[in-house]
Parts: C-alpha cells; sequence; structure tokens
C-alpha cells in the first residue's frame, strides 16, 4: 500500500508541474500578445504625430 501511495503522490507531483509550466507559458504568452499590441500602436502613432507635425485636436482612427 506505502508503495502505490508513493507512485501516486509522483505522478500527482508530475501533474501539478505540468500543470504550473502551461500556466507560465500561457501568462508569457499573454504578455508576449499585449506588449507586442502595445509596441505596434505606439510606433504607429510617433509615425503619424510625425506625418502630421502637430496635433490636429485627437484625430485617431478606431
Amino acid at each position: 500500500m506505502g508503495r502505490r501511495g508513493v507512485e501516486q503522490r509522483r505522478f500527482v507531483v508530475r501533474l501539478v508541474l505540468v500543470l504550473l509550466l502551461w500556466f507560465l507559458l500561457l501568462v508569457l504568452w499573454g504578455w508576449l500578445v499585449v506588449w507586442r499590441r502595445v509596441v505596434l500602436r505606439g510606433r504607429r502613432w510617433l509615425r503619424r504625430r510625425q506625418l502630421s507635425g502637430r496635433d490636429l485636436g485627437g484625430t485617431e482612427g478606431g
């Protein structure tokens, strides 16, 4: 019985580790997507500002 319990515990530990790894991967992927979106928006905004030269009163396309 003891041996069986150890094997079960090992399986549970492995399962928890895999779940934690997946969670970390998902979080990192989400951060990457958000960061890319922010950087792209920032670049577009900077380019628009450079092209317009001066602010035209909040002309921001959706």
